[in-house]
Formats: C-alpha cells, sequence, structure tokens
C-alpha cells in the first residue's frame, strides 16, 4: 500500500511542477507533428517555424529550438551587425590593440 501511494504522490508532485512555467497561453513544440500543425495554420512563409536540435550550454542533451523564419532573419542579422561592430571597434587584422 505504501508503494501505490508513493507513486501517487510523485505524481502529483511533477504535474504541480508543469503548472510553475508560464507558456502565455501557448503549448509547447515538443514533436515534428506539433511543429507541421503549427505550420498548417500560419498562411506566410515567415511566420512559420524552422526547428533545430541545439547545443545549449550547461548541458550536454540537445534541445529542440524552434523560431520562425523572420525570427531567424532578425538574430542573424544581429549577428552580423555586432561581428561587424567588433571588427571595427577591435580593428581587427590592422594590429590594432597589440603592442609593438
Amino acid at each position: 500500500m505504501v508503494k501505490p501511494l508513493s507513486l501517487l504522490v510523485l505524481i502529483a508532485a511533477l504535474t504541480a511542477c508543469e503548472g510553475l512555467y508560464d507558456d502565455d497561453g501557448i503549448p509547447a513544440i515538443r514533436t515534428r507533428a506539433d511543429v507541421i500543425a503549427y505550420n498548417a495554420t500560419v498562411t506566410a512563409e515567415n511566420d512559420k517555424l524552422v526547428c533545430t536540435r541545439e547545443q545549449v550550454i550547461g548541458t550536454n542533451i540537445r534541445q529542440l529550438v524552434c523560431l520562425t523564419a523572420a525570427q531567424r532573419a532578425i538574430i542573424q542579422e544581429q549577428a552580423q551587425a555586432d561581428a561587424g561592430f567588433l571588427n571595427r571597434t577591435l580593428d581587427i587584422g590592422a594590429g590594432g590593440n597589440i603592442a609593438q
């Protein structure tokens, strides 16, 4: 009797923990089927989700990261702008801040 009761308590605790994460009413995308279902609801190509498994800092477990094509383009543009800023600031390639 103790084992089934312990199992029920564990399940109840884990279920309660799931409610701690705020999802803003949007269900999490966990599988390729979820992505296909979501993409079927949008018409614009930039609004469709593109998901990849990416290495997350602090863990060896890859995580499914889903972004729209527009979000990925914005991130890429921002990364290129940041790299250009660093190149100009540090004067890479011209000897810049290296003591001679």
